[in-house]
C-alpha cells in the first residue's frame, strides 16, 4: 500500500477550511479525509518517507507519524533498543482506529518492550510477537490486541507477564484480547485484569512455565482482580509445569474480590474454557469480600490438583462444568452461595461435590459420589473433553438439556468489545481446529526442551480431543487458520 496523505493535514488546506467556517459562521468538526500506511523495516532509513519502497527503519519513527486511522505495518525481523518500542504511543479516535501490525503475521518480533498510558485510547494491535523479560502493561481505553504472542515476563517480586489495568482510579476500560498467547518464564500471573472494566479475553492460549516470586504470592493462568464486567471467552490454560517453586500456585483461573479498586467488582463471567494439565486448581474464587454476578458456564478441566474450589461468592452459577481426574474434588464450595447444575465429575480422588448438592449432575468413580447421579460419563457421550456427543445419555437431562461442557463454537464476534453488538454471542462458526494452531505450536514450542503437553502432539486441537483417548475426529495434522496478511479489524 502507499501513502495517502488526508489533506486535512496539510496547513494550506486547514487555512482555506477556516476561512470558509469564518466567513459563514458555520463550526466545521473535521474527520481524516484519508488514512495513511506507513511502513517500517530493519533495512529502511528514519530519513526515508516511510512508504512501502521506502520505509522508516524504526518503529518508534513510525509511530511519531501516526494519526487517527492510520496504519503502521511493521515487516519481517526483529526490532530491539529503546528506539523500537511500543511506547510513546500515538491515539486514534472513535471510528478511527490506529492499526500497528505485522506485514506477515507472527514474522515481526518487538523484544524493546511495551510502554502503554492511561491516556491511550484506540488502538488496535495485531500479528505481533513481543518477547522480553518486562512486566507488559495494557492501559488506556478502547485498546485492541489480535493475533499475538507474549513471551516472558519479570523474575521476582509482585510483577506479572501481562496486565490489564494499574492502580489508575479505574480508567482503563474497553479492553480486548483475543486469539493471544500467553507463555515463558516470568509473571506470577500470566495475564491479570486488574481494577479494570468491560474487558473481554477472547480465545487466549496460557501455559505456566514458572517464575522467582516471594512466599505468599499466588500463581495463576488468568485472574480477574477487583474489577468491573470481565468476561473470559474459549480460554485454554494448558500444561503448567509442576514441582519445586510451583507452591503457590493457585489456579488455571483465578478469581479475586479485595475491595482494593476504585471499581464495583461484579459481573465476572467465563464461558468456554478448558484447564487441561494446570499446575494447580482449574478454578478458584476467593478474597476478602463477594464478586457479584459470577457466572460459569461451560468450562471443562482435567488433570490438575483439584477441580473447583470457592471460598467467596453470593449466588455463583456454575452451569454445565465437566471436571476429569484431578487430585482432590471435584466442586469445594467452602464459602458463601452456590449453585451447581447439569455438570459432570468423574476420575477425582476426593468428593464429587463438597459443600454443594447441584442439580441434575453426575458422579462416576470419585472418591465419594454424595450428591450426584452415579452414571459412567464415557460411555454415554462424553467422549471428547470439550464436548457431548449429540444423541447420547448425556445430550438430555439437564435442566436446559445436555449435562456436560460443550464447548464447540467461538464465542463473540471477532473483534468486539464488551458491550457491543454480538461480543457474547456463541457464534455458528467452529471453534475446532483451533484458530492459528500452526503458528501458536511453532511459537510456544519454539524452545529447547519444551516438549511436555501439546508440543509433543500434532496439534492443539489433536491434544485436547485425544485426551480422553479416543481418536481426534479432526484428525492429527496441524491446520492453519491464519487470516492473510494485512487483515484489519476493528
Amino acid at each position: 500500500m502507499t501513502i495517502k496523505p488526508s489533506l486535512w493535514r496539510l496547513p494550506v488546506f486547514q487555512g482555506l477550511i477556516m476561512a470558509v467556517a469564518i466567513m459563514t459562521g458555520q463550526i466545521l468538526i473535521a474527520s481524516p479525509a484519508y488514512a495513511a500506511t506507513y511502513y517500517v523495516a530493519t533495512s529502511g532509513s528514519n530519513t526515508n518517507a516511510g512508504s512501502s519502497t521506502a520505509p522508516f527503519q524504526t518503529i518508534q519513527k513510525g509511530l511519531s507519524a501516526l494519526s487517527a486511522g492510520d496504519t503502521l505495518v511493521i515487516r519481517n525481523g526483529t526490532y530491539s533498543g529503546s528506539s523500537n518500542s511500543l511506547a510513546n504511543l500515538p491515539n486514534g479516535s472513535s471510528g478511527n482506529y490506529i492499526t500497528i501490525m505485522a506485514e506477515n503475521e507472527g514474522g515481526a518480533i518487538i523484544t524493546a518492550g511495551l510502554g502503554m498510558s492511561s491516556s491511550n485510547q484506540y488502538l488496535v494491535f495485531q500479528g505481533l510477537r513481543l518477547q522480553d523479560t518486562t512486566q507488559k502493561d495494557i492501559l488506556g481505553n478502547h485498546i485492541k490486541w489480535l493475533r499475538t504472542e507474549f513471551k516472558g515476563g519479570p523474575s521476582g517480586g509482585n510483577t506479572m507477564a501481562v496486565v490489564v489495568g494499574t492502580n489508575d482510579v479505574g480508567t482503563t476500560a474497553d479492553i480486548l484480547l483475543e486469539d493471544v498467547w500467553v507463555h515463558g518464564f516470568g509473571g506470577r500471573y500470566k495475564i491479570l485484569v486488574y481494577n479494570s472494566s468491560r474487558v473481554v479475553i477472547r480465545r487466549a492460549v496460557t501455559r505456566y512455565d514458572g517464575t522467582v516470586t516471594a512466599s505468599g504470592e499466588p500463581q495463576a493462568n488468568i485472574t480477574v482482580y477487583d474489577s468491573d464486567s470481565v468476561e473470559v471467552q474459549n480460554s485454554i490454560a494448558i500444561d503448567g509445569i509442576t514441582g519445586t517453586g510451583t507452591e503457590e500456585f493457585v489456579a488455571a483461573y483465578y478469581n479475586i474480590c479485595n475491595g482494593t479498586g476504585s471499581v464495583p467488582v461484579r459481573n465476572y463471567t467465563h464461558r468456554g474454557n478448558i484447564a487441561l494439565k494446570p499446575t494447580g486448581y482449574t478454578m478458584a474464587s476467593e478474597g476478602n469480600c463477594t464478586i457479584s454476578n459470577e457466572v460459569i458456564m461451560d468450562v471443562a478441566g482435567a488433570g490438575g490438583t483439584y477441580g473447583i474450589s470457592q471460598l467467596k461468592g453470593s449466588g455463583t452459577q456454575y452451569t454445565r462444568v465437566t471436571l476429569i481426574g484431578s487430585r482432590g474434588d471435584g466442586f469445594g464450595i467452602f464459602g458463601g452461595s452456590a449453585k451447581v447444575q447439569d455438570s459432570i465429575v468423574a476420575n477425582q480422588s476426593g468428593q464429587a461435590y463438597n459443600g454443594i448438592t447441584p442439580l441434575t449432575s453426575i458422579a462416576y468413580n470419585n472418591g465419594g459420589n454424595t450428591g450426584g447421579t452415579v452414571l459412567n460419563p464415557f460411555t454415554s457421550g462424553l467422549l471428547y473433553l470439550p464436548r457431548i456427543e449429540s444423541g447420547s445419555i448425556l445430550s438430555l437431562g439437564g435442566t436446559a438439556g445436555q449435562r456436560g461442557a460443550q464447548i464447540i463454537k467461538r464465542i463473540g464476534t471477532p473483534g468486539t468489545l464488551y458491550g457491543e453488538s454480538g461480543y457474547s454471542t456463541t457464534t455458528a462458526t467452529d471453534l475446532w481446529p483451533w484458530p492459528n494452531e500452526a503458528r501458536i505450536k511453532k511459537e510456544m514450542c519454539a524452545d529447547a526442551g519444551v516438549t511436555r503437553g501439546f508440543c509433543a502432539s500434532a496439534s492443539l486441537t489433536d491434544y485436547v480431543f485425544s485426551y480422553l483417548g479416543n481418536p481426534n475426529p479432526y484428525g492429527g495434522g496441524v491446520i492453519s487458520l491464519s487470516p492473510p496478511p494485512n487483515l484489519r479489524v476493528q
